[in-house]
C-alpha cells in the first residue's frame, strides 16, 4: 500500500513539473511575441510613412491593427478620426468613414476630438446618397417618427420612400444650363428633369458595382473636384472685380506668383528634361501665366 502511495506522489509530482514547464514555456513565448510586436507610436510613424508615399490602403490597414489594440483610448479616437480622413479624402470609401465617425461620435461626444464629426457625418451621408438617412436621424434624435412624412412637400422625385430629387434641385439645374425662367416652358423643365432622373438611376447602378473604390473614378473625381474648386476659387477671391481679359490675365498671373512664393512652389526641369529627352534649359522657366 505504502508503495502505492509512493507511486502516486511521484505521478503527481511529475504532472505538476510538466504543467510548470508548459506554464513557463508559455509565458517566455508570449513574452517573446510581445517584444517583437510594433509599439503604437511606431505604427503609427509607419502610417505617416505609407501616406507620404501614396499608400493610403496600407496605412488604413495600419491604423485598424492600432486601433484594435485600443479602441476606446483617446489616442485611439485621434487614430479613428484620422482613418475617417484617409477614407474620405483618399479612398472614397464613405462607408468606413462614416462607421469611424459614429463611433468617435458615441464614445468620445464630449472630447475634442469629436469636434466637428457632425459635419463630416452629414458629408458622409451626401456622398452615399442618404440625405434622408441624415433627416431620419434627426428626427429620432429629436423623439419624432421617422417612418411618417418621410417624403417632404418639395420633393419632385422619389424612390420608394426616400426623397431623390427636391424642387430646388431642379431649380438649381434649370438655372446651371442658363434657362430663363421667364420663358420657362413644361417641354423644358420635363427634359431636364428626364435627364436628372437618368442620372439618378445611373449612378446608383454604379454605386451597386462598387465603382466608387476604382482607381479610375477616383482619380477622375479629383479632378474634377479640383476644376469646380479652382473655378469657385477664382470667381470669388481672384477674378471678380476683373472688367476685361487683360486685367483677368493680370489679376491671374499675380495671384498665381504670390500663392508660389507662399507654398515655396519649385519646379524640377531636370526630371522633366531627363524623363522625355529634351535638351537641358541653361535658366529655369517662369510657370506663371503672363498678361497680354
Amino acid at each position: 500500500m505504502n508503495n502505492l502511495h509512493t507511486l502516486n506522489r511521484k505521478v503527481d509530482a511529475m504532472l505538476i513539473m510538466v504543467i510548470a514547464l508548459l506554464i513557463l514555456g508559455l509565458a517566455l513565448s508570449y513574452n517573446y511575441y510581445q517584444s517583437r510586436k510594433t509599439t503604437n507610436t511606431e505604427n503609427s510613424e509607419y502610417a505617416a510613412d505609407l501616406l507620404a508615399y501614396s499608400l493610403p490602403s496600407e496605412a488604413a490597414k495600419v491604423l485598424e491593427e492600432n486601433i484594435r489594440r485600443q479602441p476606446l483610448s483617446q489616442k485611439g479616437l485621434k487614430m479613428r478620426k484620422a482613418l475617417a480622413e484617409i477614407c474620405m479624402n483618399e479612398l472614397n470609401d464613405y462607408d468606413k468613414a462614416l462607421a469611424q465617425l459614429v463611433f468617435i461620435n458615441h464614445f468620445g461626444k464630449d472630447t475634442d476630438v469629436a469636434s466637428g464629426t457632425e459635419e463630416k457625418i452629414k458629408y458622409c451621408l451626401t456622398r452615399l446618397g442618404r440625405v434622408y438617412d441624415a433627416e431620419r436621424r434627426n428626427m429620432m434624435n429629436e423623439g419624432e417618427n421617422p417612418i411618417v412624412n418621410t417624403v417632404g412637400p418639395d420633393t419632385v422625385v422619389q424612390l420608394g420612400n426616400k426623397q431623390a430629387i427636391s424642387i430646388d434641385e431642379l431649380k438649381l439645374r434649370l438655372a446651371k444650363q442658363g434657362i430663363n425662367f421667364n420663358n420657362l416652358t413644361k417641354e423644358t423643365v420635363n427634359k431636364v428633369l428626364n435627364q436628372m432622373t437618368q442620372e439618378l438611376l445611373l449612378s446608383r447602378a454604379a454605386n451597386r458595382e462598387n465603382l466608387k473604390q476604382d482607381p479610375e473614378v477616383i482619380a477622375s473625381l479629383k479632378m474634377l473636384e479640383n476644376t469646380v474648386l479652382t473655378s469657385h476659387y477664382l470667381q470669388k477671391f481672384v477674378l471678380k472685380d476683373a472688367k476685361d481679359n487683360n486685367q483677368r490675365m493680370q489679376l491671374l498671373a499675380d495671384e498665381i506668383t504670390k500663392l508660389s512664393a507662399k507654398e515655396e512652389l519649385k519646379i524640377n526641369n531636370d526630371v522633366i528634361d531627363k524623363s522625355f529627352g529634351f535638351a537641358s534649359q541653361s535658366a529655369p522657366v517662369d510657370s506663371t501665366p503672363k498678361s497680354n
